[in-house]
């Protein structure tokens, strides 16, 4: 669990850097998916984008037309969330179901 913890923190520093203005709001959302794959998406207001932290690597991800829920999406990797669940899909492997947690 410390790991985990300090991981987290990781992230939260890494992300607390992009941000450039100083009254900036963040919104982190943690994600545990089906096959396993742990997923952190900030999110920043007033920004269409997405920061996703997944598999050891940071993606922008521009926010892209829905129907339903919000979509972001670039080079293959997307996230598309719906409630307290998303639909993670990444290149060269099955989509798959997350919850928030």
């Amino acid at each position: 669990m410390q790991r985990i913890g300090l991981k987290q923190a990781g992230l939260a520093a890494f992300f607390s850097l992009t941000v450039t203005s100083a009254h900036a709001q963040v919104n982190f959302v943690n994600y545990q998916c089906a096959d396993g794959t742990q997923a952190v998406a900030a999110l920043y207001k007033g920004d269409n984008r997405m920061r996703l932290q997944v598999d050891g690597h940071t993606y922008t991800l521009p926010k892209r037309l829905s129907a339903y829920g919000a979509r972001y999406s670039k080079s293959g990797i997307s996230l598309w969330i719906t409630g307290q669940e998303a639909t993670l899909r990444r290149p060269k492997t099955q989509p798959t179901a997350c919850k928030m947690r």
